[in-house]
């Protein structure tokens, strides 16, 4: 659910930051994203990425926009890698 903005300090270094969104044109103009995905949660819950695919997920300011939150975060699960610890915060 990223946009324009990953909400992430400017200096932090990652090897990788995939953005999954809606809009082409806020997801060209995320400079700290090294990849996206377009993809509406709301219509399928289901996360385009393979399982346990990623190190970490971030949801700032977007869970309330999801229609589907618990499927949503239970994609988190199956795509963060094993022994990855998470949390939901609400």
């Amino acid at each position: 659910m990223s946009s324009w903005k990953s909400h992430l300090p400017e200096n932090l270094e990652l090897a990788d930051v995939i953005g999954l969104g809606l809009n082409q044109e806020e997801l060209d103009n995320n400079n700290q994203l090294t990849g996206y995905r377009l993809h509406d949660l709301n219509k399928t819950p289901r996360m385009p990425f393979d399982d346990k695919a990623f190190d970490a997920v971030i949801c700032t300011v977007s869970v309330e926009y999801l229609t589907q939150p618990f499927e949503v975060f239970e994609e988190v699960s199956q795509i963060l890698k094993v022994g990855i610890f998470y949390r939901y915060i609400f």
